[in-house]
C-alpha cells in the first residue's frame, strides 16, 4: 500500500526536505496588488514585507479551496497510491481544514472512496506542522500505514510545543492581533511577545522587553534550556524570518547544547510571515509525555 503525504506551505519545511520525503505542500493564495500570487512559488518573504511597508497594510490570504484539493487529491490516486494523509494549517487559523474535509467527502462524486484520504487538524501553524509531516514520512519508511500516520499525529499534536518571538507588534497590530494602544505602548517600551500556539489558536504570552538579541536569549531560556527534562531530544526545528545568518547563529546555539539529535533550520514562508513580520524567531519542540 503506498500512502501520500499532503500539507500545505505554512508547514515552513523547505522544499528540499519535502521532496526528499516524498511530501508535496498546496499553496496558499496571497494577494499583492490585486495580484493572486501562490504561497512558496511566485511570491518570498522578502516581496512581502516590500509590501506592507509600502501600503501599510498585510497582503490578504486565501484558503486552498475545495478544488484545489479535490484535484491533489485524485491527482494522488492516478500516480498510484492508494491513500493519502493531509494536515496542515489549524482549523481555527484558516478555513483550509474545512476545504480539505469538504473536498474529501466529494471525491465519491469522482468515482474515489473518500475512505481513502485521512485528514488530520495539526492545530499547529508553521514547523509545528511540519514536525509531525517528519514522522509521518518516518513510519511511512518503515513500512507502516496511513493509518498509523494519522494515529501518530493525533497523539503527537497534544505534545508539541509552538510559539515565536517578534520583533514588532507592526504586523500583528495590522492583522487585527494588536490593539493600536498596545501596538503604540509596545513599540515605546520596546516589547517583544511570545505568541503561543493554544488549542490551535495563536494567544499573545509573555513580554521580553529589551534589544531583540537580548529577548532571543531570555525565551531560549525559558522555553528551551529550562524545559530540556520535558522536551523530546530527538528534534527541534528553528524556525525564524530573520536573515539566514543570524538563523544558522542561533541554531549553533541550540547544537552547543548537546541535546537534540537534529536542530533543522528553516526560513519563514511568505503566509506566516504575514503574521508575524521580520525578526521573528521560534524554537518548536514535542514535548515528553
Amino acid at each position: 500500500m503506498r500512502t501520500k503525504i499532503l500539507t500545505d506551505t505554512t508547514c515552513d519545511l523547505s522544499k528540499e526536505r519535502r521532496e526528499a520525503l516524498d511530501i508535496t505542500a498546496l499553496p496558499l493564495h496571497v494577494m499583492l496588488g490585486g495580484v493572486d500570487h501562490l504561497d512558496g512559488v511566485d511570491v518570498t518573504q522578502e516581496q512581502l514585507f516590500a509590501y506592507a511597508q509600502e501600503n501599510k497594510q498585510l497582503p490578504k490570504t486565501a484558503a486552498i479551496s475545495v478544488a484545489e484539493f479535490q484535484a491533489a487529491f485524485a491527482q494522488a490516486f492516478e500516480a498510484g497510491y492508494d491513500e493519502v494523509v493531509y494536515t496542515g494549517l489549524s482549523s481555527k487559523l484558516s478555513s483550509t481544514f474545512q476545504n480539505a474535509l469538504l473536498a474529501r467527502d466529494g471525491l465519491g462524486e469522482a468515482g474515489y472512496d473518500p475512505a481513502r484520504v485521512h485528514i488530520v487538524d495539526s492545530k499547529q501553524l508553521s514547523s509545528g506542522t511540519a514536525h509531525l509531516l517528519l514522522r509521518g514520512a518516518e513510519i511511512l519508511r518503515q513500512g507502516g500505514s496511513a493509518q498509523e500516520v494519522e494515529e501518530d499525529m493525533l497523539r503527537t499534536v497534544p505534545k508539541l510545543s509552538t510559539h515565536f518571538v517578534v520583533d514588532t507588534l507592526q504586523y500583528l497590530h495590522m492583522g487585527g492581533r494588536c490593539s493600536s494602544i498596545a501596538y503604540l505602548a509596545g513599540s515605546v517600551l520596546k516589547l517583544h511577545p511570545q505568541i503561543n500556539m493554544v488549542d490551535g489558536a495563536m494567544i499573545a504570552g509573555e513580554k521580553f522587553r529589551g534589544k531583540l538579541d537580548h529577548c532571543i536569549q531570555l525565551y531560549k531560556q525559558r522555553v528551551v534550556i529550562d524545559q530540556l527534562d520535558h522536551i523530546e531530544p530527538g528534534r527541534i526545528f528553528v524556525t525564524h524570518t530573520l536573515t539566514p545568518e543570524h538563523g544558522e547563529r542561533l541554531a549553533e546555539e541550540i547544537r552547543a547544547l548537546h541535546y537534540f539529535d537534529e536542530v533543522l533550520v528553516e526560513r519563514a514562508g511568505a503566509t506566516i510571515s504575514s503574521h508575524c513580520g521580520p525578526g521573528t524567531i521560534g524554537y518548536l519542540t514535542i514535548h515528553k509525555d
